[in-house]
């Protein structure tokens, strides 16, 4: 994973974008609070989901398809202390008809990874609160952008979470 790999385009950046550590994110420990890291992932995330063709419109979610999130793990790797420049960068790894698994880590402005993320999301029918397949063409652009992102090489760490068969 390398910030310039196409993940985070930086001069396209959208989303949160840089991210400067602020003394409300340090914990007692001086370094910044584990609860800013799933909000630095989940706020992050915006990109990936416009990418992934899923609209922020508040009407359409209700009366259409969303994502929920099944299950969630974050390593931390290096410290991220006050002042510290840090930014997120998503790639998908992997796909099914009702499922999505995606890849997150974050990087501080020498590239130095300082923790990742993995999270399943499960795809829902939002006038049921159901699980559903996805239409044919959301799992279409879904499964071309994961090739997209396995274009760029291996991961260069192991992935915990699965997509079960």
């Amino acid at each position: 994973f390398q910030a310039e790999d196409g993940i985070r385009d930086q001069p396209r950046s959208r989303g949160l974008g840089d991210v400067y550590k602020r003394q409300d994110m340090c914990d007692m420990n001086g370094h910044m609070n584990v609860a800013f890291y799933s909000k630095i992932f989940d706020e992050g995330s915006g990109p990936l989901y416009q990418d992934l063709g899923f609209s922020w419109d508040e009407e359409t979610i209700r009366e259409t398809y969303s994502t929920f999130t099944l299950e969630e793990n974050i390593r931390y790797i290096k410290e991220n202390l006050l002042n510290d420049k840090i930014y997120p960068c998503f790639r998908i790894v992997n796909v099914n008809r009702k499922i999505i698994h995606h890849a997150a880590i974050l990087l501080n402005e020498k590239k130095e990874l300082s923790a990742i993320s993995e999270c399943l999301l499960i795809h829902i029918d939002m006038k049921l609160r159901n699980s559903t397949p996805m239409p044919d063409e959301t799992f279409e652009r879904v499964k071309k952008l994961k090739e997209k992102h396995e274009a760029l090489g291996p991961l260069d760490f192991e992935l915990r979470l699965k997509i079960k068969n």
